[in-house]
């Protein structure tokens, strides 16, 4: 395990010192040179991840499809997603949005006394216990997910960024990236937040992310997977999730504001939005307007999505009709 992790560390020192570190001196931001090391690290695990999809996940697709039919130009755009995403180019415009401003909060906590409520001064035991820490981390990242989950789907333009995610009528291992910029930069930057109060390390919170992720992108594979009675109650797989991107109907109009956990169901059961039928549902949206994304790349998703952000916005009385489907604004 020690020449493994030895061997790592000898790739991302290479890749930074060849190609990160020149590139920040000649841009005179030597001051990035940690967080600049840091994102080599994040950019290989994120080859690792994509791999792990590409290999492992779609293994399982192409033998074992839920949906046979289809058509799969639909998901060309959501590999797209995931490569910008995985190998941190979108993250990267989203960090050097919020570093300045999460290095400000920390700056200001400081000043003010606070220091994070670090569990291990809490539950000294977990100290001993690398295993341990990282779980209860783990939970505490996936409570604030779910909570945050909630929220896209509750306010109104927050749903008009997150409406992309679940526009996808193809649903494989691919689609979990499928999300607007702007969506992106809001959960990260809550989530980033929620991990200095609460006092994750850097390292947790990398670790987490990818398991995190990885757990995510199986959950949206095109099988249909349990775990069994009681381990389907334990961790999210493909048919738990699956319900969550359904199709709303007219028996159904708010079925997609199930089951909303990323990893851990617990959450649903705890506070009554989990479905445990087994039904085999349609996937996607029933308004014409977000379906419309189908038919769009990359670029265009995401112009096309920012303006449903801003319409959303706009105070009613100024507001042009609103397209059907989209839910009213808040008051």
């Amino acid at each position: 395990m020690g020449e493994l992790t030895d061997f790592w560390v000898g790739i991302q020192h290479w890749l930074f010192e060849t190609f990160v570190g020149p590139v920040l001196f000649w841009l005179g931001k030597m001051a990035w040179y940690e967080p600049g090391f840091n994102a080599v690290e994040f950019v290989m695990l994120g080859a690792v991840q994509i791999a792990v999809i590409a290999v492992g996940m779609r293994f399982f697709e192409r033998r074992w499809p839920l949906e046979r039919d289809g058509d799969d130009r639909l998901i060309a755009v959501d590999r797209v997603y995931t490569v910008l995403n995985k190998l941190g180019i979108v993250p990267f415009a989203i960090f050097v949005v919020t570093y300045p401003l999460t290095q400000e909060i920390e700056f200001l906590l400081r000043i003010w006394g606070y220091a994070p409520p670090r569990l291990e001064r809490l539950l000294p035991w977990l100290g001993d216990n690398v295993l341990a820490s990282f779980l209860v981390y783990f939970v505490l990242y996936d409570f604030a997910s779910y909570w945050l989950h909630r929220a896209q789907h509750a306010i109104p333009w927050w749903w008009a960024l997150h409406s992309l995610h679940h526009s996808q009528r193809r649903m494989t291992v691919w689609a979990d990236d499928r999300n607007h910029v702007v969506d992106d930069l809001l959960v990260t930057l809550a989530l980033v937040l929620f991990a200095q109060l609460v006092g994750v390390q850097p390292g947790e919170y990398v670790s987490i992310l990818m398991v995190g992720r990885l757990i995510e992108s199986w959950s949206h594979a095109n099988v249909d997977v349990s775990f069994g009675r009681i381990g389907e109650r334990l961790i999210v797989g493909p048919r738990f999730h699956r319900l969550h991107h359904a199709l709303a109907n007219p028996d159904e109009r708010h079925i997609h504001d199930h089951n909303f956990a990323p990893v851990f169901p617990i959450w649903d059961i705890l506070f009554g939005t989990a479905i445990y039928d087994g039904k085999h549902r349609p996937t996607g949206v029933d308004d014409p307007a977000v379906d419309a994304d189908n038919g769009r790349g990359w670029l265009a998703q995401q112009a096309t999505v920012f303006g449903r952000f801003l319409r959303a916005l706009t105070p009613r009385s100024l507001r042009a009709p609103a397209q059907p489907g989209l839910p009213p604004p808040a008051e």
